[in-house]
């Protein structure tokens, strides 16, 4: 998937009505079409104006068309605006049919998160995480079990920390919070009441604060100090949030990663004593 498709379809829900427009036909029209089209045809083609492609495009990170459509023409891959095979799971569908449509829909989610990242802005994130006192971590729902993977992998690398599910511990833990903390909030639809709030107390604390979310302009960000942004393109109603939570444990293992190269010798050391202490808990 390209950079472009995957970013239109991740901002989808933050377009005026006029730029959805846009979108939608662009990710409809095949890439030499767009590539070939005037800024002036474009906006007869979509019922706006030339004002509303200008806004888009600013927008989309371009600061003309002329940019936007030279991006385009210069991706190598020549089937991102093609329809995409239906990965949706049916009724009849066999064995070796749902294993082909979980590895693809698990694949297109990773591709799409990836090129769509900001990784300078998970390395922010992760000198963050080196600097923290005391590291809080908020999510509810799926969120929560992601919020416990990136406690254990934090803690395994040296940076002991605690995840909380319960919204009421949620907004103590980020009352009791100050100046050199970090409170790390996850959610998908970046939208979830109780870990927004959370953040919010923690940022009014002085916490330095994360969030995790596939929703750059979701009222999350509003208190974040960095967001790191995913796209899974799923509708959560249909296939209970499993590629959200694949993507979310993708960007723990980015930021572990980068961590663990960061202070290699500490996660070394770290993760052989954790190790050590866990190991009679073997047969």
């Amino acid at each position: 998937m390209s950079k472009i498709q995957a970013f239109l379809n991740s901002r989808m829900p933050t377009f005026t009505k006029s730029e959805k427009k846009v979108a939608e036909y662009i990710l409809n029209s095949k890439k030499e079409d767009i590539t070939r089209i005037t800024i002036t045809e474009l906006a007869t083609k979509c019922g706006t104006s030339e004002a509303t492609i200008a806004r888009f495009v600013k927008k989309a990170g371009f600061e003309t068309f002329q940019d936007f459509k030279l991006t385009l023409a210069l991706d190598n891959n020549e089937d991102i605006f093609e329809e995409e095979k239906d990965i949706t799971i049916f009724k009849n569908d066999s064995p070796q049919e749902i294993l082909r449509k979980v590895k693809l829909g698990s694949l297109k989610s990773i591709e799409s998160t990836t090129s769509i990242l900001d990784i300078n802005k998970f390395l922010q994130a992760a000198n963050f995480i080196r600097s923290a006192k005391r590291i809080e971590i908020y999510g509810v729902g799926s969120s929560s079990a992601v919020a416990k993977i990136l406690q254990y992998k934090l803690t395994r690398l040296g940076f002991p920390s605690y995840a909380q599910e319960d919204p009421h511990m949620q907004a103590i833990s980020a009352a009791t919070l100050n100046f050199g903390d970090l409170a790390i909030g996850i959610s998908q639809s970046g939208s979830t009441k109780d870990t927004v709030d959370s953040l919010n107390v923690a940022k009014k604390h002085g916490a330095t604060t994360i969030s995790l979310t596939e929703h750059a302009n979701s009222p999350i960000t509003k208190y974040s100090d960095v967001v790191l942004e995913i796209f899974s393109g799923e509708n959560p109603v249909k296939t209970s949030a499993g590629r959200s939570i694949l993507v979310q444990i993708f960007a723990v293992e980015i930021l572990s990663g980068l961590l663990y190269s960061i202070e290699y010798e500490k996660a070394l050391t770290t993760g052989k004593d954790t190790a050590r202490a866990v190991v009679n808990k073997l047969y």
